[in-house]
């Protein structure tokens, strides 16, 4: 392996001249390309201790701390190393991400728009994507592209570009370079069958594997049922919170957990491919406005309280949480304005959170059993009137059951909410609240409160 081998070697130059800062840096950066991210900043940062100009290092431990989400002290960093070399189109474009992670979009467009790498073309495409500039975006991306044909993360980025463009054909074409693209931690799991490529199964079994989200297997499960059998069978792998909740979706024969023993198979695609292999469009059939549900031994006679009673979540994986742009979370005290509607009563979804201090001015009713798989939730959302959350797994669940439910979007939500406005195009029962400025959830809250009032209140 190549990397062990340069690991190695600047292993033993360390060890022959510990104090050199070039040295060091080398160290740092083989250690970085085999993935030893927290021992490469060690080593960036000691470089640094005996030479604190050092631009190479500068930019390389502003690079690996923006990698590793820490882009506020990745800032000072690389605008140190800009200073000291403004001619350095990396260091230039390693800011220029940590503009784009800090939710400052034109200020990296401004740094990088001159440089002519595929690199740069990608990160302006990113830019570009989060301002809601799609053809923009789309744009740059194939420039990438042009320079750099087998650049994954730009293929799979111009991917979503497209699917927010409505070009759902190549759109999905391009989504299968997911598989190749380092940067999302995707890797494709190993089958030794060949990947279903359409048309009636005619007595052979195909395997379906979640991936990604959770979110993203209940959005997609709903294309299992649309797959000719003709005698075959379907089974799916997922993850074990799933399991109970899947393994009766439509067309689902048989669900395991992953890892477990599959009786055997002879084709296996993944739930985000099928919309490319079945050729569908994105927009829902009409016949499946509900297609996931409680299990009958599970449902139990609804409270007796007249309250218009909702369901609440607000807080997913904390990803972007510098960019107001693409962070998803809301500030939980902004469900203050909806209790102060009349003939409310607020039940919590959030599973394994404690209630915090922010939500005392809300009297939560904590009447589920602690929630641990996705069957709990749906049983929980089969309770409640209407479900209120973030885009989360929750509000992809309340679709598939086809419950009323308000999903509140960030500025650049993602492409599967369309513009963000309206009714939502995968789920007829959800209704789209998107902010219209980057980081402001107080009027998405503000209009939620009005539709409440006017839609489900006397």
């Amino acid at each position: 392996n190549q990397i062990e081998g340069a690991i190695e070697q600047s292993q033993k130059a360390y060890e022959l001249s510990p104090d050199n800062p070039t040295i060091l840096l080398s160290l740092g950066l083989s250690l970085e390309m085999g993935g030893f991210f927290g021992k490469a900043e060690n080593f960036y940062k000691e470089s640094l201790r005996y030479n604190p100009n050092y631009t190479a290092a500068l930019n390389n431990l502003g690079h690996i701390l923006d990698h590793t989400e820490r882009p506020l002290e990745a800032l000072p960093i690389l605008q140190k190393a800009h200073q000291l070399n403004p001619h350095d189109n990396n260091v230039r474009l390693n800011l220029a991400n940590v503009f784009i992670s800090l939710g400052r979009p034109t200020e990296a467009e401004e740094l990088i728009k001159e440089i002519k790498t595929a690199a740069a073309y990608n990160s302006l495409g990113i830019a570009k994507y989060v301002q809601r500039d799609w053809i923009g975006a789309k744009t740059q991306f194939k420039k990438a592209l042009s320079v750099e044909p087998d650049f994954a993360g730009a293929h799979e980025n111009l991917a979503l570009t497209l699917l927010h463009l409505k070009e759902f054909e190549a759109g999905w074409i391009e989504y299968d370079w997911r598989w190749k693209n380092t940067a999302n931690r995707l890797t494709k799991p190993i089958f030794n069958k060949p990947i279903w490529n359409g048309g009636q199964l005619a007595g052979k079994n195909l395997l379906l594997h979640c991936e990604q989200g959770f979110g993203d297997a209940i959005q997609f499960i709903r294309y299992a049922g649309l797959i000719e059998k003709s005698g075959g069978k379907i089974f799916l792998a997922c993850q074990p919170e799933l399991l109970d909740l899947l393994r009766d979706a439509p067309g689902i024969d048989e669900a395991y957990i992953f890892g477990s023993q599959i009786p055997s198979y002879d084709f296996h695609a993944p739930l985000l491919s099928l919309p490319g292999i079945t050729e569908c469009l994105v927009t829902e059939p009409k016949t499946m406005k509900s297609y996931l549900k409680v299990s009958a031994k599970r449902v139990e006679p609804r409270s007796l309280n007249k309250n218009l009673k909702i369901g609440i979540f607000w807080a997913g994986r904390q990803r972007h949480i510098h960019d107001p742009y693409r962070n998803r979370r809301c500030p939980v005290k902004l469900f203050e304005i909806l209790a102060q509607l009349p003939n409310v009563s607020f039940y919590n979804l959030q599973y394994n959170q404690p209630i915090t201090d922010e939500l005392s001015n809300i009297t939560l009713i904590e009447s589920f059993p602690a929630i641990s798989t996705f069957q709990d939730t749906a049983e929980a959302i089969s309770k409640v009137d209407l479900v209120v959350s973030i885009d989360s797994a929750v509000i992809h669940l309340t679709g598939a059951m086809g419950k009323p439910g308000i999903v509140l979007l960030n500025y650049a939500a993602d492409w599967r909410w369309g513009n963000g406005f309206g009714t939502a195009p995968w789920y007829p029962s959800i209704q789209m609240f998107r902010q219209v400025v980057p980081g402001n959830w107080k009027t998405v809250f503000d209009q939620v409160s009005t539709f409440i009032k006017h839609t489900y209140l006397p």
